[in-house]
């Protein structure tokens, strides 16, 4: 359902089938719009719903023609220091964007003080709008992996793109450089994945770990030495990829922490291609490709040779 940004304000024309079409607010936004109802509710709560620019209940009627109104952009700190930094932002709009994060760039700070983080260029991104909105976080990718990456620009896209990434309607597909020759061309990795007791950061394969889910197809095979395969996620656990690649004994080229060959590439060849899914307040099927950065391009001349 297409609208246009007020100030604050989505707004929303309802249209119908006659003059006569009436329906509820909570009905019109839970069919028009696909919002669940426990989030509009919350909207009437807090007094951020309106119809044609009066404070709205869930049970007003809702004419064709009449204008509903979402308050989904009200000031708020952004919530990290804004920093002046390089982002490459693949897509945006009001509601949500998408940004080619840099191998090297952690996603946010973990100590108190520490700057240059890709939370901090999007805070900055924002400022730069004229925006006041907190920078909000869906997933994250490792520090070391490159790629696309998701973030919702209010409350309300989060909620929904929240529920979107748990159901399993966000589809998120990696390139990896893998070691060795796999001989399958497609397959599901189906391993749960903990914590190494040996290791502060390191996963592994564990009986008691949590659930975890890779499918893999393979793109291309560079002899006995490497294989590029696409990998898509149904889990998001930690390292997931690279722990289910060195648990069927082909490591990332790069990845020194899970056994992976450093002579190639002095990072894990790992970045996050596409991201697939369905604009949570458009409902436009989006796909969105993160160029490859040139490591991951000058690593796969190098397989390929001469």
């Amino acid at each position: 359902m297409h609208g246009e940004k007020i100030g604050p304000w989505w707004e929303i024309r309802a249209k119908g089938k006659s003059d006569g079409d009436t329906r509820t607010v909570l009905s019109f936004l839970e069919s028009e719009v696909g919002l669940p109802s426990p989030l509009i509710e919350q909207l009437e709560r807090v007094g951020h719903l309106a119809l044609n620019k009066e404070t709205a209940s869930l049970h007003d009627s809702v004419k064709t023609g009449d204008r509903v109104r979402m308050e989904l952009f009200p000031d708020e700190p952004y919530g990290v220091e804004p920093e002046m930094l390089d982002l490459d932002v693949l897509y945006e709009d009001d509601h949500l964007l998408v940004v080619n994060k840099p191998a090297g760039q952690k996603v946010h700070a973990n100590d108190e003080g520490e700057t240059g983080a890709l939370l901090n260029a999007l805070a900055w991104h924002y400022q730069m709008q004229g925006l006041e909105t907190r920078v909000r976080l869906l997933h994250r990718l490792d520090q070391e992996t490159s790629g696309a990456i998701l973030f919702p620009k209010h409350a309300v896209a989060q909620k929904l793109l929240d529920a979107m990434l748990q159901e399993r309607k966000i589809k998120r597909e990696y390139w990896a450089l893998v070691q060795g020759y796999i001989r399958v061309a497609h397959g599901t990795i189906d391993a749960p994945i903990g914590r190494d007791r040996n290791h502060a950061t390191r996963r592994r394969v564990s009986g008691t770990g949590k659930p975890a889910q890779t499918d893999f197809r393979v793109v291309e095979r560079f002899g006995a030495q490497a294989t590029l395969v696409q990998a898509t996620l149904r889990t998001g656990r930690t390292h997931q990829i690279r722990v289910h690649f060195a648990h069927l004994g082909h490591p990332l080229l790069g990845d020194e922490l899970y056994g992976g060959p450093t002579n190639w590439m002095h990072r894990q060849a790992l970045h996050a291609k596409f991201l697939r899914f369905t604009h949570p307040i458009t409902g436009e099927d989006l796909e969105i490709e993160a160029p490859e950065p040139p490591d991951f391009s000058d690593l796969l001349r190098k397989v390929k040779g001469p």
